[in-house]
């Protein structure tokens, strides 16, 4: 059984920032002191890391709405930043309560983790520090929970209008553009498998009744969040109208990287899965041959996969935006399918144990 819990109580205190609707003052609470005497239906959840300029203009655009009469507060998770993130935040002025908590790099995980512990609203919206919220997004959230007692929701993410992307963050934008099309289709489940932690909403309380983010995963934590979610009893619906444009700043070895770690988070989850939800075998069957040729080639193998990277990065280039999709759906797969093989601690026989698993039936959506 995978350990989950809550970060500590005891140990040394840390710095901690803490405002009000006024300039942010010094003090040096415990994680669980409060702000104001203000009660905050929502809490908004942005946890940061040296995106200094990012947070300013979040916080500018949560300025905006706050003006048009969106109610909550919001908690800022620092995690070791030395940008002058806390200099900028020290110096804020917000129409809206504020609280900051300051720890050393953790990962997003325990980030997520302290700003809920300070948090006080019934229902925690996460936003990613790299999003603009669009109109209605709080509204739409807080009216779903109104309605929704024991659920979770998830928003929209859609790439800023007139983005000029790289070639792996637009195969990313185009890839979950079609999730959303499919699960407004009604041929995509909406569960567990898309609480995106960049727009998505659930309550406090089934948060801490779970034990909060398991911070041993440094990506891939939202998703491992909602399985644990989802045993308690929570379901999952898509909120097509709440959107936040999301303008991410990955870069190519970081988008690699996201690749494995997801491959080790689908393996560490699938040996906790009911059978019939175990799906990693139908998936190795319904990627595209190519896709499974690279990967078995370079398993093992670290001189391949350099080859392979270098290879397919140096076509990015390439004036089709279908061959663009093709060659990024090649590269995050050799990451994707040498996570699950590292993960499984199997090497080689993990990738016979799924070349032998029996075909399925069922509907992939995964690259």
């Amino acid at each position: 059984m995978m350990r989950t819990t809550w970060p500590k109580r005891d140990g040394p205190r840390r710095r901690r920032l803490i405002s009000g609707y006024s300039r942010p003052q010094w003090a040096e609470p415990s994680i669980w002191s409060m702000a104001s005497g203000l009660e905050a239906s929502v809490s908004v959840i942005i946890p940061s890391y040296n995106r200094r300029e990012r947070l300013a203009r979040l916080l500018g655009e949560l300025e905006r709405h706050r003006a048009a009469g969106a109610e909550f507060e919001a908690v800022v998770a620092v995690d070791g930043s030395v940008d002058g993130t806390l200099e900028m935040l020290a110096a804020l002025r917000t129409g809206f309560p504020l609280r900051v908590v300051s720890q050393p790099q953790r990962g997003p995980a325990a980030a997520r983790n302290a700003a809920i512990a300070a948090a006080r609203g019934e229902v925690l919206l996460f936003l990613d520090d790299d999003v603009t919220p669009q109109a209605g997004l709080f509204e739409r959230h807080r009216a779903f929970h109104r309605a929704h007692p024991r659920a979770a929701a998830v928003g929209r993410m859609a790439a800023p209008p007139g983005a000029r992307l790289p070639a792996w963050l637009e195969w990313e934008a185009t890839l979950l553009e079609r999730q959303y099309g499919w699960m407004r289709a009604g041929r995509h489940p909406i569960d567990w498998r898309v609480f995106y932690t960049a727009n998505a909403s659930v309550r406090r309380e089934d948060v801490l009744a779970v034990g909060g983010f398991d911070e041993r995963f440094l990506r891939e934590e939202d998703v491992e969040l909602a399985h644990r979610l989802s045993a308690r009893g929570v379901t999952f619906h898509f909120l097509n109208d709440a959107v936040v444009h999301h303008d991410p700043d990955r870069t190519f070895d970081v988008w690699l990287n996201v690749a494995f770690e997801r491959g080790r988070k689908d393996l560490l989850l699938e040996g906790e899965l009911d059978p019939a939800d175990r799906s990693l075998a139908t998936e190795w069957r319904r990627r595209h041959r190519l896709n499974r040729m690279l990967a078995r080639w370079s398993l093992g193998h670290e001189d391949r996969t350099r080859l392979i990277v270098s290879t397919l990065r140096r076509a990015l280039v390439a004036p089709s935006p279908r061959a663009r999709r093709l060659l990024c759906s090649a590269l995050f797969n050799v990451k994707y399918w040498a996570g699950v093989a590292e993960a499984s601690g199997l090497g080689a026989a993990v990738w016979r144990e799924l070349l032998d698993a029996p075909r399925s039936a069922a509907h992939s959506t995964t690259p």
